[in-house]
């Protein structure tokens, strides 16, 4: 798309029409998609997660009735006047995938196999074209792909789809479909060591990252982590992690989003929270853990703009309600509500994990990232960060350095790889350590894309699936 004129928004969408076909246990048209990106000294987003249905939440224990109004659609529609390309030239990859053919990644048949036997199982596999060993066709999805391509309102598509959804336990009605719109936004700006970042608004956790960022403070994100300090350093980010946790708990539509987001993004605030951060591991609140489907992208082109996408259905296969006519999936996003400020209601959205960042660095470095990895995600964003900020010319570096994920208490999983004196530092202030796996997909799957002087560079982690490709 970059080499056809089209910007960095158009080749990150153009992946997720593309992921749309080849990855439907993770994303599609029923689920979420979040957009930020960056251009000159501006940027813009779109954060098209929707609401509970008004008859939320439903009784029961069917997985479809944790549905909420999809965000991606009305989120594709005000992201179309800021495409340089014509929206059925993106769609046009996709669109031959999905009609001729692709042979199926051995992941997501693992996740089929291990559907339970019903209507959704006998939908997928009847709507599409495939035989063991065979190109999968779907011709379903082509079909509404080019109905989008032709110009057809997104959300009509999922209007028609909302029959066999709401058949197969989904709540949502034509109304509340109606009530919601995406629209394009002022992302969150936070600016610390010179360095000027973007994320999305609520209820993106992307505050999370950014306030832990300012927390942390200059000296710390410009020690170079693997320095004489990079054990303290290490314990810092991590103290300043579950402190800025510690508020989220009010960050929810029972409580003041705004005001947490004010609370976190106050260098003043921050800078008191710093001075309280101690050499010992302190108690931090305790984490719910979910492990949700994410698929994310990051881009830059060659007017140097840069972009970051992410979606999601949220667990594989979303809700497991199927429209076999449209080949639409609904999200079961509906299970990110927990408690408190983010207690299950109808028509409101939760906490939302989907995380994308943008940063424009001293020297005119510009730079977008994301992951998928659940709660994870704004953790891993704010280790890739604090090691660009020290090293700003080894994004690979960043990516691939062993990691530490904070579970609650003073518990912290660390990758084994992580070098044994940081360990032991760790070990000695009081965080208990839980080894993981070195390379361990909890800890999520980095893309970057970033450009200075005119010189582009993509860089993906292979902690999962990921690939990165430069022109």
């Amino acid at each position: 798309m970059i080499e056809d004129g089209g910007g960095a928004l158009d080749a990150c969408l153009a992946a997720a029409f593309m992921t749309w076909v080849l990855m439907p246990d993770m994303c599609g048209l029923g689920g979420d998609l979040f957009a930020l990106w960056c251009d000159g000294d501006g940027a813009a987003s779109v954060t098209g997660a929707g609401p509970s249905p008004a008859q939320y939440p439903g009784a029961g224990d069917n997985r479809a009735a944790l549905a909420l109004v999809p965000g991606a659609p009305t989120a594709l529609t005000a992201l179309k006047p800021h495409l340089k390309l014509p929206l059925a030239h993106l769609l046009a990859p996709a669109i031959a995938v999905a009609e001729h053919g692709f042979l199926a990644h051995p992941l997501m048949m693992r996740k089929l196999a291990t559907l339970p036997g019903g209507a959704f199982r006998d939908d997928l596999l009847a709507s599409w074209h495939w035989a063991e060993g065979k190109p999968l066709r779907w011709p379903a999805m082509a079909k509404t792909l080019k109905r989008l391509a032709a110009g057809e309102d997104p959300n009509d598509l999922v209007r028609e789809a909302l029959p066999a959804w709401r058949a197969a336990g989904a709540l949502l009605t034509a109304a509340d479909l109606d009530a919601y719109r995406a629209t394009i936004e002022q992302p969150l700006r936070m600016d610390v060591a010179g360095w000027r970042f973007f994320g999305h608004a609520k209820m993106s956790q992307s505050v999370a990252t950014l306030g832990a960022l300012l927390r942390a403070g200059p000296d710390w994100l410009l020690e170079p982590a693997n320095g004489i300090n990079a054990a303290a350093k290490t314990h810092a980010m991590i103290e300043a992690y579950k402190a800025v946790y510690a508020d989220l708990a009010d960050f929810g539509h029972a409580g003041d989003a705004d005001a947490v987001i004010a609370r976190l993004l106050d260098p003043a605030r921050a800078r008191a929270g710093r001075a309280t951060l101690g050499p010992a591991a302190s108690e931090g609140p305790p984490m719910a853990r979910n492990y949700g489907e994410t698929t994310q992208v990051a881009a830059v082109d060659r007017s140097g703009r840069v972009c970051t996408l992410i979606h999601s259905l949220y667990r594989p296969f979303g809700a497991r309600a199927l429209c076999r006519e449209t080949g639409l999936i609904v999200n079961d996003r509906g299970g990110s509500f927990t408690d408190g400020a983010n207690a299950p209601a109808p028509r409101q959205r939760p906490r939302h994990t989907l995380v994308g960042i943008v940063a424009q660095a001293p020297g005119g470095l510009r730079l977008a990232l994301g992951t998928p990895a659940a709660q994870a995600q704004t953790q891993t964003t704010l280790q890739v960060i604090a090691s660009l900020m020290a090293r700003p010319d080894d994004s690979l570096d960043a990516v691939l350095a062993p990691r530490w994920g904070f579970v609650g208490g003073k518990t912290i999983e660390v990758e084994a790889d992580m070098p044994a004196a940081i360990l032991g530092d760790l070990a000695a202030r009081g965080h208990q350590l839980a080894l993981r796996p070195a390379r361990d997909w909890l800890m999520g799957s980095v893309s970057l894309a970033s450009v200075r002087d005119g010189v582009s560079s993509a860089t993906a982690d292979d902690r999962r699936n990921a690939l990165a490709l430069a022109l």
